[in-house]
């Protein structure tokens, strides 16, 4: 590592010195734990939609990372995702020196990954149906086994943890990237066609090669726009399940970087975090095979259950019986740059897949748009779309398999994971819920970006036929 870059590692921003009052019910604790100064997801705007008539009236949450970078930033092509990476590591905007320096180490750790496809053929020889985050695991072992990366605690140079975490993860995403495109070949082509087809791609972004491994084609400008906007707004996402995971491992001064990394991407495979994009899958699977006449009842069931995939949220709001819900922008911020592609003609699916669209669209109806009644008098069930809705649409069209589809949200969340790791070496701050420092939530300025998005996402499904203009392949 140069000098310039070792400086640049070096850089760790100021704890916050903020600390939030404890509630009445927590009086008899002298105070609580110290805030976070890098995410903060409060409701900053308000926006009212139609529903058959009814209006209904949303709070969307968007986020801010350190006060400095904004959702809208992301949207609205003013931050990449190197910007959003920078800006949450190091608290502040990049020159264009250490722009160049950071994303040119982290796809120099990209490629050192991209060394190890022999042994990832050998895996795959074996078990040619595995999906990426068993063999990431896999490597990870191996890798563990000669504690080459060494431990996660304070003692730890900032420059050289942050320099190795980089490199492990990133390691970890080619790993993941090369073993789902080897799922598309011969075991005799594993080594071979996968070296071809990373020749063929002339790349050296490593987000941009891992898009086109997940699709077994080169990525064509419109899905890199549309898959790298969704990945960069996944950077980072506060105190959600894998962010703890990871806060968690490093307050425990894990032994191995490895398994920081192992640990929080299970994480995101679990249950209730990113299992709603295979529960949805399984539900598409049930509908497909429900009588038509027979599918809007069974969406509703699913509804009265309480366990619509891809719907409601367990920390918001985003469920209930009045004219008055919280709503997750993320969504919409996804589907839009889909929608733009669609009408120019630059997305080709299958007939099954656009079928699959239109009963994502038909659930989205029924849940927010319609509603369920249970009882009479008692009110029309409502729900809002989840990040998980908009993240299973966008991979479902464009090809991504079903066994790769937190591969996305790995590889650029694992940075947001590195952050948690340096605050919290620096500072306990473990709990359920991080409130954020005021000082960052004061810096958001009011715009109509996203509410405008989400109104003309929500309009398009409302409408019907949001995904007909879709090229069908021959």
């Amino acid at each position: 590592m140069n000098r310039k870059l070792s400086a640049l590692f070096a850089e760790v921003p100021p704890s916050p010195s903020y600390k939030p009052e404890a509630a009445v019910a927590l009086k008899v604790f002298a105070s609580l734990p110290p805030s976070t100064r890098v995410f903060a997801n409060p409701v900053r705007y308000q926006l009212e939609i139609p529903a058959n008539g009814t209006p209904i009236k949303l709070d969307i949450r968007s986020f801010g990372i350190r006060g400095k970078l904004f959702e809208e930033d992301i949207i609205d092509g003013n931050a990449d995702a190197f910007r959003v990476i920078f800006v949450d590591l190091f608290d502040r905007t990049p020159s264009l020196g250490d722009a160049k320096r950071f994303s040119h180490f982290i796809e120099k750790a990209f490629k050192s990954g991209l060394a190890q496809i022999g042994k990832i053929a050998e895996f795959m020889e074996l078990f040619p149906d595995a999906s990426p985050d068993i063999v990431m695991q896999h490597c990870a072992s191996l890798r563990k086994a000669i504690r080459s990366a060494g431990p996660v605690n304070a003692s730890r140079i900032p420059e050289e943890l942050l320099a190795a975490m980089i490199e492990i993860h990133m390691k970890n995403v080619a790993v993941a990237a090369v073993a789902s495109y080897m799922r598309s070949l011969k075991p005799k082509d594993f080594v071979n066609g996968t070296r071809r087809f990373i020749r063929r791609a002339k790349t050296d972004d490593p987000f941009r090669l891992l898009f086109s491994l997940l699709l077994r084609r080169i990525v064509n400008d419109d899905e890199m726009q549309i898959l790298g906007q969704m990945g960069a707004i996944q950077v980072h996402h506060g105190s959600e399940g894998s962010n703890m995971v990871a806060r968690y491992f490093a307050s425990l001064h894990t032994r191995s970087i490895s398994d920081l990394f192992t640990a929080s991407q299970m994480a995101l495979d679990c249950g209730r975090h990113f299992g709603a994009i295979s529960d949805m899958t399984d539900f598409v699977r049930v509908l497909e095979r429900t009588p038509m006449a027979k599918r809007d009842n069974a969406i509703r069931d699913r509804i009265l259950q309480g366990n619509l995939p891809t719907f409601g949220h367990p920390e918001i709001s985003a469920a209930g019986r009045d004219k008055h819900l919280e709503a997750d922008p993320r969504p919409s911020l996804y589907l839009e740059p889909l929608f733009h592609a669609i009408d120019r003609g630059t997305v080709t699916v299958t007939p099954a897949v656009r079928k699959r669209a239109g009963l994502l669209e038909r659930i989205y109806q029924i849940a927010l748009i319609e509603g369920v009644e249970k009882a009479k008098g008692g009110g029309r069930l409502r729900l809002t779309p989840n990040t998980d809705f908009g993240a299973w649409l966008v991979q479902e069209v464009l090809g991504i398999g079903e066994a790769d589809r937190t591969i996305i949200s790995y590889a650029y969340r694992g940075f947001g994971w590195m952050m948690d790791v340096r605050e919290q070496l620096q500072q306990p701050i473990i709990r359920p819920v991080i409130p954020p420092d005021p000082a960052i939530v004061a810096a958001y300025t009011s715009t109509r970006i996203i509410p405008d998005m989400i109104t003309r996402v929500h309009s398009r499904l409302a409408a019907g036929g949001a995904f007909h203009k879709l090229v069908l392949s021959k």
